[in-house]
């Protein structure tokens, strides 16, 4: 019996269900703090439970690879790619299980290289490039700091292996959008979970909603008929003066929807709007759909008669906070949130995914935010070795870890509840991290554009898109010209194979 059978017959026996969810500056007191347990144990083997599988690579000898992560503490990335030791955790040890697994079934090994923040991973990865040192593997690191060195040349095209299987369930939508030309320098997927808790998704309140005689319609969401419209109608009349003082109060009345300006991000994201689309050839141009977008602006000014889009007294949590004293009936947090703030709380909650803008709006979409990564140049001699490990991580990721870390976020079992199961598909395969944020910091003009719901307003949308325009088209037309640099050049910036 390999490794893997072992692990996935075990782990039909944790007793767990907590997470390794962080915060920003999260050390190990506050994961400690953050985590919870439930004492019971799951009845149903991972076999009963999970969907049909998808194959991952086949297995083959990789004589001992030795696979070089480097990576850091922020966020704690290093834990949750490569967990150091089983601590009766059930995420922690669902992820050391199937390294343990992919290290014993492919004869290989991985090896992490732990930096203090995640400036040192961009630095140490450029330095090793320049110097034509083949020292990393793969670099995961956070997500602005890993374009930096994608837009340096770093990075090697993941497309120019056949082993990735950008298909496969581990791969989400954002394989796609990070493609800019024929070229994909990085990547955010489930070769690790760092999707499922960097990720939003939509809560709400099971009293609440009860209370106001509110139903979830279930069979139109899974139907793929769950729209915008009918979240607002959901709200309507939820708002609540508790205090009694005649005005409405964050933290003292009662609202029907909360969210923050950073998760407002996503939930445009959601609702389909992107500020960057593609050319002919596949290279990125500046095109909102402003009559979409106008669309939107009319929807969510109605969805704030009942809520409230700001973060209050400097808080870190996407509403989450009120959410957990029972204060809104729907809330967008970032899924880490969840775990980290909901487990001292009495409320009753369910998670949905995003509904679509309206009938127009072909799939559902997921806005995210995530961990990037990327594959050094000077790997490209093992390139396709690197690629069958990350497909192995992502495989193993998809069916024996991503299903424990959004119970142990939910403190739900899915055996239990086959509707939060159900949602949960559908929220893990239409995840997406959208270009525009991807490179909003490095294309000038486009941040205020990828946060237009709280940037702009629909009378002034126009106008607003017209005065950055000049200055955004400029800076995207630097970033093409590198991609389209890249993209010319063979081993992801080498005209000719780099010195053994």
């Amino acid at each position: 019996m390999t490794k893997n059978r072992l692990f996935c017959l075990l782990s039909a026996l944790l007793i767990l269900l907590n997470s390794t969810a962080c915060s920003t500056g999260t050390t190990d007191e506050t994961l400690a703090a953050n985590t919870t347990s439930s004492e019971h144990i799951v009845e149903t083997t991972q076999e009963e439970s999970a969907p049909e599988r998808v194959a991952g690579p086949a297995q083959t000898d990789l004589e001992g690879y030795n696979f070089r992560i480097i990576t850091s503490v922020w966020y704690d990335n290093n834990k949750i790619i490569y967990p150091e030791e089983l601590n009766g955790e059930s995420v922690n040890d669902a992820v050391y299980n199937a390294n343990l697994s992919l290290m014993d079934d492919y004869n290989c090994v991985l090896t992490p290289i732990v930096m203090e923040n995640e400036g040192v991973v961009t630095s140490s990865v450029s330095a090793s490039v320049s110097a034509s040192l083949d020292e990393y593997d793969m670099s995961f690191n956070h997500d602005n700091r890993t374009v930096d060195n994608v837009l340096k040349g770093d990075f090697l095209n993941l497309r120019m292996s056949d082993v990735f299987n950008f298909d496969a369930p581990w791969w989400t939508k954002t394989a796609d959008n990070f493609t800019i030309g024929n070229g994909m320098y990085f990547a955010a997927n489930y070769a690790t979970y760092s999707p499922m808790y960097f990720g939003f998704v939509l809560t709400y309140n099971k009293d609440l909603a009860e209370d106001y005689h509110i139903e979830i319609p279930y069979d139109d969401i899974f139907a793929g008929n769950w729209y915008l419209d009918d979240m607002i109608a959901m709200t309507t009349d939820v708002n609540r003066d508790l205090d009694g003082d005649g005005k409405m109060t964050v933290g003292k009345d009662q609202y029907g929807f909360m969210a923050s300006a950073l998760g407002l991000v996503n939930f445009q994201v959601s609702m389909g709007i992107t500020m960057l689309e593609k050319d002919a050839d596949n290279y990125l141009v500046f095109n909102p759909d402003q009559e979409r977008l106008s669309v939107l602006f009319g929807k969510f000014e109605k969805l704030m008669e009942n809520g409230i889009n700001k973060d209050v007294d400097g808080q870190w949590g996407y509403g989450t906070k009120y959410f957990a004293q029972g204060q809104a009936l729907f809330c967008l947090p970032q899924i880490l949130d969840i775990p980290a703030i909901m487990p001292e709380s009495d409320v009753r909650f369910g998670t949905l995914p995003m509904p679509k803008l309206d009938e127009l709006q072909k799939d559902y979409i997921s806005g995210a935010f995530d961990v990037y990564w990327g594959i050094p140049k000077t790997a490209y001699a093992n390139l396709d070795t690197n690629a069958t490990i990350i497909e192995v991580m992502g495989h193993n990721c998809v069916y024996d870890v991503l299903p424990l870390a959004y119970e142990s976020a939910l403190q739900v079992r899915f055996a239990d509840s086959p509707i939060d199961a159900k949602a949960y598909e559908i929220i893990r395969d239409s995840m997406c991290v959208d270009i525009g944020y991807t490179l909003n910091e490095r294309c000038g003009g486009l941040n205020e554009a990828v946060r237009a719901l709280t940037r702009m307003e629909a009378g002034t949308m126009a106008s607003a898109f017209q005065k950055n325009s000049k200055l955004l088209n400029k800076s995207l037309s630097k970033i093409n010209d590198t991609f389209r640099e890249m993209n010319a050049l063979e081993y992801g910036g080498e005209t000719t194979a780099p010195a053994e």
